[in-house]
Order: structure tokens, then C-alpha cells, then sequence
């Protein structure tokens, strides 16, 4: 098992590489570099298996949420992307994102979920502006756009919580 905050560091490194990789023209290199962190997280796991899973269904519950997000015009993502799906380095935050909720999130299985809806709500918007100031996407309206991702991020995050808790929950031993 490794310090949390390697976890910490490990996603926001995967965060900057990804967003900059995007507004660069360098998405190959940074989702490399953010697979190889998730990698690295598994090896280091106490439990990988856990962490695996949770892994898989946040990224499919992020393709979801950010190709539907696009596809009703409350942000437009750049990059390399299969059809209308959001595209590949978004993928990889989500991969990295779930691999912080056994580790350096973990504390927020031990909140009331209410608490995760106002953290999502508040943070998940954050993030998605601060990747359209630095040129991975783009919104049409300012104020519209951050609501649909702030009310996307209040049941995405508390569900998230949820199955790290619940269903994809560290037990010693799972590897």
C-alpha cells in the first residue's frame, strides 16, 4: 500500500496531462501517461481487484454522463473520440477519478450522502469550467452549461460513493 498522497498527486497529474494534452494536441502522450498512473495505482493497491472494478463501471458511467452532457449542448468536448462518445482522455480522468475513491477520497463513504451531492454539485462543475479555460472544451452558455454539470455531478458523485461503499468496497486480500 502507498501514501494516500501519492493518490492525490497521481490524479492531478493525470488531470493536468489530460486537459493540457487536449487544448494541445497531445492527447495520445496524456492518456498514456494517465493509464500508466492507473497502472501503477493498481500495483501499489491493497485492494486492486476492488479498484478495478470500480474503475470499469466510473468509466462507463463517465461516458455516459459526459456524452450526454455533449449531446444536449451543455459542453463541447475537443479531441480524439469514437463517434459520438465523449472522447478518449475524458475516458482516462474517469478510469483515474474512481481509482480516488478507496484511496484519497475514501472519506466520503463515511459522510451522509447529502454531502457528496454538494461536493459533486459544487467541484464537478469546477473542474469542467477550469478544462474550458484551459482549451479542452468549450460551453455555448456559461451559466446553463454549469448547471446541467452541476445537477449531472450531484447524483453522479453520491452514486460513485455509493459503489466504492457498497458494491466495489476494499477488503483486504482481494488481489
Amino acid at each position: 500500500m502507498y501514501p494516500l498522497w501519492i493518490n492525490v498527486v497521481g490524479f492531478q497529474a493525470g488531470w493536468w496531462a489530460c486537459i493540457l494534452g487536449a487544448a494541445g494536441e497531445l492527447e495520445i502522450p496524456s492518456i498514456a501517461f494517465a493509464f500508466g498512473l492507473a497502472i501503477t495505482h493498481l500495483r501499489w493497491s491493497a485492494t486492486p481487484r476492488a479498484d478495478l472494478q470500480l474503475a470499469a463501471i466510473g468509466l462507463l458511467i463517465g461516458v455516459v454522463v459526459d456524452t450526454l452532457l455533449q449531446y444536449f449542448s451543455a459542453i463541447a468536448f475537443y479531441g480524439w473520440a469514437l463517434g459520438p462518445l465523449s472522447p478518449f482522455w475524458l475516458w482516462a480522468l474517469w478510469v483515474l477519478f474512481s481509482l480516488t475513491l478507496n484511496a484519497s477520497l475514501a472519506f466520503l463513504k463515511n459522510l451522509h450522502w447529502g454531502v457528496s451531492a454538494l461536493v459533486g454539485c459544487v467541484f464537478g462543475p469546477l473542474t469542467y469550467h477550469a478544462g474550458v479555460q484551459l482549451g479542452a472544451a468549450s460551453m455555448q452558455t456559461w451559466t446553463t452549461s454549469m448547471l446541467c454539470i452541476a445537477l449531472a455531478w450531484m447524483v453522479v458523485l453520491p452514486l460513485m460513493v455509493y459503489l466504492a461503499q457498497n458494491k466495489f468496497h476494499t477488503t483486504r486480500g482481494d488481489a
